[in-house]
């Protein structure tokens, strides 16, 4: 059985490029919020090709490990944007009071950054699963090395060098579906699916 999947490698393109032009570019002063609302955008696109993707090759994990990724991503913001502020008030609020006060300050500032990293982790943990599955389905390489370059530049985030190897891992994924098949030949085994075009 032979499924169609053109409409999903479009969705999963345009967001690609959303996220990257959103993210990568979203520190540049006054335009910042618009392109944070594009890479927003960008995720929506993402989980909608994925969602057509594992309903057509009967597969949820892409969309399921994905949505976690963006779920996790988003929660532990703004869970950790609260932890900050209110760290971030008392600090100046109470710092003629006793230590102990200004300490409780600096402690929901460094409970927030917690927060933060664990939060990342899990959402990277999740999508490196998502393009493993991907590959897994697909048989498109850059599905893989999308992976195999977020692991790394997570692993190396606290130097320079692992932000310049996610933006490689966000060209990879760009790659890939640029490189997805519009279609796609179900077959019996291991290997669900094969690519035909």
């Amino acid at each position: 059985m032979t499924v169609n999947l053109k409409s999903e490698k479009n969705y999963g393109l345009i967001g690609s490029v959303l996220m990257v032009v959103g993210g990568f570019l979203g520190i540049i002063p006054y335009i910042g919020a618009f392109l944070g609302a594009v890479s927003l955008i960008g995720e929506v696109l993402i989980l909608l090709s994925l969602k057509g993707i594992g309903d057509k090759l009967g597969d949820g994990r892409p969309f399921r490990y994905y949505l976690y990724s963006v779920i996790s991503g988003i929660a532990g913001a703004i869970i950790a944007v609260v932890f900050m502020a209110i760290g971030a008030v008392s600090i100046p609020a109470f710092v003629d009071e006793a230590d102990t006060i200004s300490t409780i300050g600096i402690a929901f500032l460094g409970l927030g950054i917690l927060i933060l990293l664990a939060a990342a982790v899990i959402g990277i943990y999740y999508a490196i699963k998502t393009w493993r599955v991907m590959y897994e389905l697909t048989g498109v390489e850059e599905f893989n090395k999308t992976a195999t370059w977020l692991l790394w530049g997570a692993v190396l985030a606290i130097v320079v060098v692992g932000l310049v190897l996610l933006l490689v891992a966000a060209v990879y994924q760009i790659l890939a579906f640029t490189n997805l098949p519009e279609e796609l030949e179900e077959r019996a085994g291991a290997e669900e699916f094969n690519p035909i075009v």
